[in-house]
Parts: C-alpha cells; sequence; structure tokens
C-alpha cells in the first residue's frame, strides 16, 4: 500500500485576493480546487491514503475534503504554520506516514502521467530539465541519473540542470533518516527551511536520491497570480 503526504499549510499572500478566506489549494482550477487535481491522480495511481498538513484557512480545507470519497484522508495540523515552511509541515505529517510515500507541494497541478515515473524502487523526485530556473527554482544537480545537490541556491562546484518540481518518493529506509535530520534542523533554529534542506544533508550523507525526468509532462507550482493563468490555460480542459 502507497500513502501519501500534501503539505498544504501555507498562507499564498501572492495570489490573495483569491486566498483570503481558503488556502490556496482551494483555489478554484479546471473546475476543481487543485488540491482536487492532485487527489485524483493520486487514487489513479493506486494510492489509497493521504496525509494532508493544514494551517492558514484550515476549516475551508476540512470542509472540502470532507465532501471526498476516495482516497482516504487524514488531516493534520502545522501548528506553527505562520512562522514554519515546508520542512516543519513534513514533520506535522512523519508520524502518520509508515513505510513508502509520496511527497507533493499541495500548490501543484500536474498531468497524471507523472506519478507513475516515481513509482518505483527508492527514493525519487520528479524533474524538469527543459524549465528556465530562475530564483525561485528547486535546482538539482546531476552525476548521470543520481541528485548530487538540490535546493534553491547549489554550492558553487555543482551544475544546476533541472528543477525538482515539488513531488518526491520516499522509500521506507530514507523516511526515518529524513525525520531525524529535520527535526535536527528544526532543533538548530531553522524554522523557514525546505525539506529539500533535509534532501540535502541526506545526500551528503551518501543516501541516493534518483532522478525521475518528466520533461515535456505539463506541470505549474501555482504560487501568483501568472502560474494560475498559466495553469488554466495547460488544464482547463483536462
Amino acid at each position: 500500500m502507497m500513502q501519501a503526504a500534501i503539505l498544504a499549510a501555507g498562507f499564498g499572500s501572492r495570489l490573495r485576493p483569491l486566498t483570503d478566506d481558503r488556502p490556496k489549494a482551494l483555489i478554484p482550477l479546471a473546475g476543481q480546487p487543485i488540491i482536487g487535481h492532485a487527489l485524483d491522480a493520486l487514487a489513479e495511481a493506486g494510492v489509497d491514503s493521504v496525509v494532508i498538513v493544514a494551517g492558514y484557512a484550515r476549516a475551508a480545507l476540512v470542509e472540502y475534503l470532507g465532501a471526498r470519497k476516495r482516497p482516504a484522508v487524514t488531516v493534520v495540523d502545522n501548528p506553527a504554520y505562520a512562522t514554519t515552511n515546508t520542512l516543519a509541515s513534513l514533520l506535522c505529517a512523519a508520524p502518520m506516514l509508515a513505510g513508502d510515500f509520496l511527497l507533493l507541494d499541495g500548490d501543484l497541478v500536474f498531468d497524471r502521467a507523472v506519478l507513475p515515473a516515481l513509482i518505483a524502487p527508492g527514493t525519487r523526485l520528479a524533474i524538469d530539465r527543459a524549465r528556465p530556473l530562475d530564483d525561485d527554482a528547486v535546482k538539482v544537480a546531476l552525476d548521470g541519473n543520481r541528485i548530487v545537490s538540490v535546493g534553491k541556491t547549489l554550492a558553487p562546484q555543482w551544475t544546476p540542470v533541472a528543477e525538482s518540481i515539488g513531488i518526491a518518493k520516499i522509500d521506507a529506509a530514507t523516511a526515518g533518516r529524513l525525520c531525524s535530520v529535520g527535526r535536527r534542523l528544526l532543533a538548530a533554529g531553522a524554522a523557514q527551511a525546505y525539506y529539500e534542506a533535509a534532501f540535502q544533508e541526506l545526500i551528503e550523507a551518501g543516501a541516493v536520491f534518483a532522478a525521475a525526468d518528466i520533461t515535456g509532462r505539463n506541470w505549474v507550482e501555482i504560487d501568483d497570480h501568472d502560474d494560475l493563468a498559466r495553469a488554466e490555460s495547460l488544464f482547463i480542459a483536462a
């Protein structure tokens, strides 16, 4: 059985006024909220249990999820959502996860064909080699198919060649180490750390993170109104 975690706790301030009363995961897109597309894709891929991390406008998210039938959803809270980031949200979900799991950012819309590329042995990150790498992009450096560095800023010795789109498959062996590193980073004061900071520490310690190349597939991380307009142009008929 494959589980998934969706991180949907943040404000979405760049999408106001659409997020004045809802998290950005609930912004309508092609007939349903953004998170609805992810849940449909997970169900189609055989995922039957999803942990969703809520924070901002929690009640609206819970109300929407309560009307869905599948996959089965458990909502957990990040009570510090206003002062933390995706690493803290991931650790809020961790006690509910066992074995391998998929990890998704809650502001993504993507072709359903993306997920099968991730459901394979090992820990894998979905990457796109075709996107221009701007300051917001989570950049990836590779050695063959193995990820050697990941983050918004890479060390000078690494040349970024792709973007990590915000979907990962974490295997059971890596999950425990990931949580341990994440807790240490938070305890050291990295409240605003993204989960990629923990990924990078594990990679430097020898953990294998493979690339799942989804170049050519449609996907959008919806951070602002321009992103939303692009997503609408790509997925309105989906």
